[in-house]
């Protein structure tokens, strides 16, 4: 998964994705990022945390965090402690279809705590049906779907807040514009007034904006993303630890040690063996 602009593919049957996730899978930090569809992560045991639009979320279970279409969002969840969860990424263009004014339109469920429960008990059978896959499965799944787009357009539909400027709209479209460069460059070597000059700041400026939008600095979010992608080839090659920091863009084993070790509380040596070994267990 790209953690930029991610391009989500569904199929024809299946208006969605769906991922059943876990503390053994690994890779549970999700770095800023957004899409065009609504994702709903339910917690079915344990807790994750994360951002939507710089407001920070944490739930536990039989709850859920959600994202309307094309907001800015980062979840994360702790390694130490075991979860499940269920992630949805609903098809924007399936309430399209029954809505088409929805591009005016966003979901909020402050106070809709019956529209939330149907939500759950619907995302939790998605969750079962997805996991069997018996006969006709797709068609259950696509029925689900739309009656969980059918309690969002009928009990959580509001009218969209206007961003009150101009400045908020470009603001907004400079950082999606820096996010996208460093997600696509991140494998290389590249310094802060590269990225500056590329997207048209001064190096002084480009830092305060990153800042202020983000709410960390540019070189800490460069970290995560090359990290992200970092675990993913830990754990599904057989790469050594040199190839993999190098291949993901840092400049030094020891710098990819230490980064992954401040969000690992391991060496990445260990934690590959570790998740290993949980695997034959």
């Amino acid at each position: 998964m790209n953690y930029y602009q991610e391009t989500i593919e569904t199929d024809k049957i299946i208006p969605a994705r769906i991922y059943l996730g876990d503390s053994s899978s690994g890779n549970n930090h999700y770095p800023l990022h957004w899409h065009e569809h609504l994702e709903f992560d339910l917690v079915l045991s344990g807790r994750i945390r994360g951002y939507v639009n710089h407001k920070q979320i944490e739930i536990g279970a039989d709850d859920f965090f959600f994202v309307n279409s094309e907001e800015l969002h980062e979840t994360k969840a702790e390694d130490s402690a075991p979860f499940r969860t269920v992630t949805i990424l609903l098809s924007y263009q399936l309430l399209k279809e029954y809505c088409p004014e929805i591009d005016h339109y966003e979901f909020d469920f402050k106070g809709k705590n019956m529209a939330k429960q149907k939500i759950i008990e619907l995302m939790k059978e998605c969750a079962r049906v997805y996991e069997r896959k018996e006969e006709y499965y797709e068609l259950e799944l696509s029925i689900l779907l739309r009656k969980i787009g059918y309690v969002l357009l009928t009990d959580c539909k509001r009218r969209k807040e206007v961003i009150s400027t101009n400045r908020e709209l470009k603001d907004m479209h400079q950082i999606k514009k820096i996010l996208s460069y460093m997600e696509v460059n991140y494998e290389n070597s590249f310094t802060l007034n590269t990225i500056a000059g590329e997207i048209g700041m001064s190096p002084t400026y480009f830092s305060r904006f990153f800042k202020k939008c983000t709410g960390e600095s540019y070189y800490h979010y460069l970290n995560k993303i090359r990290l992200y992608h970092a675990q993913l080839e830990l754990m599904n090659s057989d790469s050594n630890i040199t190839v993999i920091a190098y291949s993901n863009g840092f400049s030094n084993v020891k710098s990819f040690i230490e980064v992954f070790k401040k969000v690992y509380h391991i060496t990445p040596a260990k934690y590959r063996l570790s998740k290993k070994l949980d695997a034959m267990s």
